[in-house]
């Protein structure tokens, strides 16, 4: 049984407020499901996650990864109170990804450190060149850096922060809560199949 289950959190189309040129450029939403599928399949196979996800004040991550393996129950007794307090025992990874401009990445990741226990900034192996000349950067704000090749689907780990509890309980909280209703009342059907 597959236990791997990413929901969508996008509410809206940004791209229909940019001219008709940018708008068709998809190249970050194809990097974003490419790394998405490729750290599943690698990396945590079990879990659940989201894309786009955002939270007030803290912006829209690109991924958001709770790795967690369901124990196979009945799902129709897990309320959405215990959803949350499941999820909530669980490491919350969220991600950031650039084509090109990491700092700006690396800023946008630092925020997502205030509600998950680990952030990365994912960018292309020539992003990724230049960004490692400023690791020491990374380490010091605790923001991951790995590289992602699209065509070859490999995962490159240059630092990956440790795990630690998020610089702001109440905002973890909020994106714990906002997850679980995500997964509980939009996407029951994924629920029942991640046997829940």
């Amino acid at each position: 049984m597959n236990t791997a289950h990413v929901f969508n959190f996008k509410m809206r189309q940004p791209r229909r407020n940019l001219p008709a040129k940018a708008a068709r450029k998809r190249g970050e939403a194809s990097f974003v499901s490419a790394f998405s599928k490729a750290y599943i399949e690698s990396v945590a196979p079990k879990g659940i996650g989201g894309r786009e996800f955002p939270l007030a004040g803290f912006g829209i991550a690109d991924f958001v990864w709770v790795a967690w393996c369901p124990n196979g129950r009945d799902g129709s007794a897990l309320s959405l109170e215990r959803l949350e307090a499941v999820l909530t025992k669980h490491r919350l990874t969220a991600f950031e990804m650039k084509l090109t401009h990491w700092r700006k990445g690396l800023t946008q990741a630092y925020r997502y450190s205030y509600f998950a226990d680990r952030s990365i900034l994912v960018v292309p192996p020539t992003a990724a060149v230049l960004a490692r000349k400023e690791l020491p950067m990374f380490k010091e704000l605790g923001v991951g850096l790995w590289a992602f090749d699209i065509e070859s689907g490999r995962i490159t780990r240059h630092f990956t922060p440790r795990v630690t509890a998020p610089k702001n309980k109440g905002v973890r909280s909020r994106a714990v809560a906002l997850l679980s209703r995500k997964v509980y009342f939009g996407e029951r059907s994924k629920l029942r199949q991640a046997g829940l």
